[in-house]
């Protein structure tokens, strides 16, 4: 029976709380309208509870890691945006 490891929990537990303090330097180190900080740490708050909810709902075999993530096609739109 596949099962989802103990601690997966937590590693999003933390990652969310990491990703929280990247965006408040961010929000520091160029000045984010304050209406758009809370618009967007809403948004970050409801995929964060999303994510704990659908955990504990059932137990997930745990993904193959891959490079082809829906992070590096992210990485790679935000990468051709910045492009002059």
């Amino acid at each position: 029976m596949n099962r989802q490891p103990l601690n997966t929990v937590q590693v999003i537990t933390e990652t969310f709380y990491d990703m929280a303090l990247y965006l408040e330097a961010l929000f520091a180190l160029y000045g984010v309208n304050e209406f758009l900080a809370e618009d967007i740490i809403q948004c970050i708050d409801k995929g964060y509870a999303k994510s704990i909810k659908g955990l504990k709902a059932r137990a997930l075999p745990k993904p193959a890691i891959t490079r082809k993530s829906a992070v590096d096609r992210f990485i790679r739109k935000l990468e051709q945006e910045v492009k002059p």
